[in-house]
């Protein structure tokens, strides 16, 4: 079985507009998704990269621009300048983290904070919120929460930093499959052509 490794912020506006096409494609191909939730901010910091909410306004406005049209293509509702955002993306990674080690959902808890942010206006920096939203899903979130603080749930956010680093992650959402990156909703194409690739 093909293996999509899916490395994105829960926080990402792009990672939200491409969650359910990544999940589909993978689906339609019979593919495994390995969910890799890491700080985005981290990396940028570590990377030196000038974050997106720091970047010029002409910049900032195409970005809004672009997300509206991906939007509507997807049939995703957005708010492209949400009240929370920018915000951590650490307590989220580490409760969708728990989830998966809880043997939940977690491409169902992803989508909860990612929608959340980008469709919601909830705050992802509060745990009330985040429980919230995991519950409006039918996950239990105070169970998750409550998993989020083990310890071994910090040592896998801290694994995930290392694998995107040394994957050559540079931002969210970013999919590998074989070793091959590709970076942003808007390679899902190939992506999807990179799962139904006969091996030869």
């Amino acid at each position: 079985m093909k293996q999509v490794e899916y490395f994105f912020a829960p926080v990402s506006g792009f990672a939200y507009l491409g969650h359910r096409a990544i999940l589909d494609i993978a689906a339609a191909a019979g593919a495994e998704v390995i969910f890799r939730p890491f700080d985005i901010q981290a990396l940028f910091t570590a990377q030196g990269t000038v974050p997106p909410p720091m970047q010029g306004d002409l910049r900032l406005s195409y970005r809004r621009e672009d997300m509206v049209r991906w939007a509507a293509r997807r049939g995703l509702p957005l708010n492209p300048v949400p009240a929370h955002w920018p915000v951590t993306s650490v307590p989220a990674c580490k409760a969708i983290i728990a989830a998966a080690a809880l043997g939940h959902d977690a491409g169902l808890a992803s989508e909860a904070f990612l929608a959340g942010i980008w469709a919601e206006d909830r705050n992802l920096a509060d745990p009330a919120e985040l429980g919230a939203l995991l519950d409006k899903r039918g996950l239990p979130g105070a169970e998750i929460l409550a998993g989020s603080k083990a310890p071994e749930v910090n040592a896998a956010l801290q694994s995930y930093a290392e694998a995107a680093r040394e994957a050559g992650v540079f931002g969210s959402p970013t999919y590998i499959i074989d070793g091959v990156r590709f970076f942003g909703q808007d390679r899902l194409e190939f992506v999807s052509e990179a799962l139904t690739r006969r091996e030869t």
